[in-house]
């Protein structure tokens, strides 16, 4: 898929909402530009291995009530 890039005056680039939908891109997000013998390279830098659990809550999109962790997992919290 090609797209056209947008330069700024203050020098930044505007990626298409699309394009940043397709590649999961969000604000704050880091890329690496780097120039090839054809031209240029944007790449999207690998997100922290440490991501905390608070920064993943509702990544995955889940509609329903708010559970418990004895709902979540009740073979925790079961008698022995």
């Amino acid at each position: 898929m090609d797209a056209l890039l947008t330069l700024s005056s203050k020098g930044q680039l505007v990626i298409p909402a699309r394009l940043r939908q397709l590649l999961g891109l969000r604000t704050g997000d880091r890329l690496a530009l780097s120039l090839e013998p054809d031209g240029l390279r944007l790449k999207p830098l690998a997100t922290s291995a440490e991501t905390s659990a608070h920064a993943l809550i509702g990544c995955l999109g889940y509609r329903g009530p708010a559970l418990s962790l004895q709902e979540m997992d009740p073979a925790l919290y079961a008698t022995r």
